[in-house]
């Protein structure tokens, strides 16, 4: 692990290092612990968290670690992961390169964080996950995780394999092979930018062909945007 993070932190320089550190077990109502809650996201991020990181951000589930000063101030009470004041939003603020190394697109989180910006989402609908979050400094507070979730019962799923060759095609990010290693890299503010575009020509533009066959009947159905109380 040390070897790989020494890699990473040379190819990175100058920009500092932030790697994932979701855990997923607010959403089954056990607190986060800025601390102790162990990331759920590989034995990188995990390693990364407990011996390089400065920082944990609050927020639960979608948090990250960091090196340098944390960019996002705390906050507790209702919280949007991919909102704009999220730590995507930063990332897509200020000049973030979005780095998967060794993992596929398919792992990429900020396909949720444009979903939720575009205002164009109909096939997703808001859920609420109460627990807590409990950092040293701050103590323990109580927490709703907005969190726009796939309709219980269906599946739901993108086309990622169009979706990384259009990225590539277009000039916006680049793919390096070599034998078993795979690294993916392209900057967050014109990912994101692609995908608004795209977005706006199709709200449906994500999803693989059978998920948008049944999401567009579900939608002619109902003509709105899915709603929790239609699934669930």
């Amino acid at each position: 692990m040390e070897e790989h993070y020494k890699e990473l932190e040379a190819v990175c320089q100058p920009l500092k290092i932030i790697m994932p550190s979701f855990n997923y077990n607010f959403c089954r109502g056990i607190p986060y612990n800025l601390k102790d809650s162990e990331s759920q996201v590989g034995v990188l991020s995990e390693y990364f968290r407990q011996n390089k990181a400065d920082w944990r951000t609050s927020i639960p589930v979608f948090n990250f670690s960091g090196i340098g000063e944390n960019p996002l101030t705390i906050k507790y009470g209702k919280i949007d992961p991919f909102g704009e004041d999220s730590l995507f939003g930063f990332l897509h603020q200020n000049n973030g390169l979005l780095l998967h190394y060794g993992s596929g697109l398919q792992t990429s989180t900020l396909i949720h964080y444009v979903e939720r910006i575009s205002n164009r989402l109909v096939y997703r609908y808001d859920k609420i996950f109460k627990s807590q979050v409990t950092d040293i400094i701050n103590g323990t507070h109580e927490c709703e995780l907005i969190y726009h979730v796939r309709p219980m019962g269906y599946d739901l799923n993108y086309d990622w394999n169009r979706l990384e060759e259009d990225l590539l095609e277009n000039g916006v990010i680049e793919r390096y092979k070599e034998h078993r290693t795979r690294i993916l890299i392209g900057r967050i503010d014109k990912i994101v930018a692609f995908w608004l575009k795209c977005l706006n020509n199709d709200p449906l533009y994500f999803l693989d062909k059978n998920t948008r066959n049944w999401v567009e009947a579900k939608f002619n159905e109902l003509s709105r945007p899915f709603k929790l109380s239609d699934f669930e």
